[in-house]
């Protein structure tokens, strides 16, 4: 059996915990791989220190890592740019015909692992304060990362769960009632609150963390550096409940630079050492759905849009349950590749969609015109903007490119086009093929709760 299969195997079992059950995961939930942080959060609560606290800090980043794995792999096949072929899994009819029900394995890999993270950074928020090692400055810059981290986790949950909403007060006694579910605008309100609260204590947090940040930080980890990270996570969520004049602010105090790379951003990264784990999303029955190939723009030669010939290839065609691909992923192309957590490159196009839907289409054509020319070697489309027939508005044309540009990087696909009431537009092989707009939750969670609520519902799609 693959390593990727026994990743696949044992994450299934997270999704059998529900929030009310979530303290027994106190640590950063990460059944792939021994769960390193459990220690660091038993000394802390018994003992807090500085090191302890930091130990936890850097054990989101692990967690977080691991949840977004998963995510992309999840979110990926549900927006259709890609699909899992492994024969002796036998998953993809779950994912491409359903129905999707609270006993489907992958629900709960969108749910126990984020919700583990969030049992873990209040232990520490909560206790901050008794801390003796670390100075003020420490303290608010501890803060300010923890509940960046949080915010991101809560943002993957609020992406798969949508309208069904999640909980958020989960700051309570993992033996009592489980929190109640929010609806959708209070859930991205609180992450969106999260987010100002730690943008005050990172500006508050010296001109350095108490903790030392994985390689894949670099460049964003002192508190003013990341406190730019954080901006850009605000425009993420700015921009999904349509306040598009704050993204353009916020977007502004991130670290979007058209000078710099557009690769540039933190990362995750992975390892094949002892105790860590491998990118899950360097798979060999991974394959790309071939409607990336066919609707890709052309360059001026005539050669399809670089961001092809950079993410994909062509392979043998493989068919599995009715659904056929030749081409597969590149962009992760080995056990060590890292995944971004945010790149200069989406700032970018998140700054386009926010100067469309503010009524500066000039603004928004100049910056799809230069993700065109960097980063898919297209020509530019008209300032301004003529429709076409292929590609009829300004809108469509700024979806097109955050569909090739955050290729499996963000979920991007799937929360887009569902945010434009676009997901009747996602590609079908089959007949049978449905196109599901939310998750629901894991039945352990159903199963904790009376009434159920509405998220414990199957999902049958369209």
């Amino acid at each position: 059996m693959s390593f990727i299969h026994i990743v696949r195997r044992l994450s299934r079992s997270r999704s059998i915990v529900s929030i009310a059950a979530i303290g027994a995961l106190a640590g950063c939930a990460n059944s792939m791989v021994p769960d390193l942080n459990n220690a660091a959060i038993t000394d802390f609560q018994s003992a807090p220190t500085g090191a302890a606290a930091g130990a936890i800090a850097v054990g989101l980043v692990r967690g977080t890592r691991d949840n977004l794995a998963l995510f992309l792999d999840n979110m990926g096949i549900l927006g259709r740019e890609g699909f899992e072929m492994g024969v002796a899994q036998g998953d993809l009819p779950l994912y491409v015909t359903g129905p999707m029900t609270p006993q489907t394995f992958f629900v709960g890999q969108m749910w126990t692992g984020q919700y583990a993270d969030l049992r873990a950074a209040n232990t520490v928020l909560d206790a901050l304060a008794k801390v003796p090692d670390l100075t003020t400055a420490q303290k608010e810059g501890l803060t300010g990362f923890v509940q960046t981290m949080e915010a991101f986790d809560l943002a993957m949950l609020a992406a798969t769960r949508d309208t069904f909403g999640i909980p958020i007060a989960v700051d309570i006694s993992p033996v009592g009632n489980p929190a109640p579910i929010a609806p959708k605008a209070a859930v991205y309100q609180h992450i969106i609150n999260l987010l100002d609260s730690a943008k005050t204590h990172l500006q508050a947090g010296g001109s350095s963390f108490s903790f030392a940040l994985p390689a894949g930080f670099s460049g964003f980890d002192t508190p003013a550096a990341f406190l730019t990270v954080n901006r850009g996570l605000r425009a993420r969520a700015d921009i999904l409940t349509n306040d598009y004049a704050s993204a353009l602010t916020d977007l502004a105090a991130s670290f979007l630079n058209e000078s710099a790379p557009l690769s540039e951003g933190p990362q995750f990264n992975f390892s094949n050492n002892s105790g860590d784990e491998a990118n899950p999303n360097f798979a060999p029955f991974l394959y790309a759905d071939p409607a990336l190939v066919t609707d890709a723009q052309l360059q001026a030669d005539h050669s399809p849009d670089a961001r092809v010939a950079q993410k994909l290839v062509t392979v043998p065609s493989f068919t599995l349950d009715g659904i056929t691909s030749d081409v597969q992923f590149t962009l992760y192309n080995s056990t060590v590749s890292p995944v971004p957590m945010l790149r200069n490159e989406e700032l970018i196009l998140l700054r386009a969609e926010a100067e469309l839907e503010t009524g500066d289409a000039a603004g928004a054509t100049a910056d799809i015109n230069f993700i065109r020319a960097n980063s898919g070697n297209l020509p530019p489309i008209a300032n301004p903007y003529v429709p076409t027939t292929n590609q009829p508005t300004l809108l469509d044309e700024l979806l097109y490119e955050k569909r090739y540009s955050l290729l499996w990087e963000s979920g991007n696909n799937w929360i887009s086009m569902r945010h434009y009431n676009k997901l009747n537009q996602l590609p079908k092989q089959l007949v049978t093929e449905r196109i599901f707009p939310v998750v629901p939750y894991p039945l352990a969670e159903c199963q904790a709760r009376t009434p159920q609520p509405s998220g414990c519902t199957t999902v049958s799609g369209s």
